[in-house]
C-alpha cells in the first residue's frame, strides 16, 4: 500500500496538502503522513533518469557528429571538418561566415564559408 501511495505522492505532491488539509491532527496520522513523504523521496530518487550527456564538442543531444554546421546550430571553439578534414577550431560566426583557426598550429585563420563546414565530434 505505501508504494502505490508513494507513486501518487511523485505524481501528485498536491494530494499530500489534501491529506494534510482533510484529516485530523493526530499523532498516527502526521506518522503515517511522514512515512509515505520518505517513501515517495526515495522512490522519486531511484526512478529520476540520469541527465542526457552532451556532446562536449557541438554542445548537442544527442551528438551532430558529421553534420553541417548552421547559425542555429554554431558553437564557438568546436572542431569542425572542412572538405573532409578536422583541421578547425570555430572562432567567431559574422552571417554566414565563420572564423576558424586551424588546429595543428593555432596561427592560421580562416574565414570560411559556413556551409563547408562539418562538426567533427568524437
Amino acid at each position: 500500500p505505501f508504494e502505490i501511495c508513494s507513486s501518487l505522492l511523485k505524481d501528485n505532491p498536491e494530494s499530500a496538502l489534501e491529506i494534510c488539509d482533510n484529516e485530523e491532527v493526530i499523532e498516527e496520522t502526521s506518522c503515517t503522513l511522514h512515512r509515505l513523504m520518505a517513501r515517495a523521496n526515495r522512490t522519486n530518487r531511484k526512478s529520476r533518469a540520469p541527465p542526457a550527456p552532451v556532446c562536449s564538442n557541438c554542445k548537442h543531444d544527442p551528438c551532430l557528429h558529421g553534420e553541417e554546421l548552421t547559425v542555429d546550430k554554431f558553437v564557438e571553439g568546436s572542431i569542425v571538418y572542412c572538405y573532409g578534414l578536422p583541421v578547425y577550431k570555430t572562432v567567431k560566426l559574422e552571417g554566414s561566415s565563420v572564423t576558424c583557426v586551424h588546429i595543428s598550429n593555432y596561427s592560421t585563420y580562416r574565414t570560411r564559408d559556413i556551409a563547408t563546414l562539418k562538426f567533427c565530434c568524437t
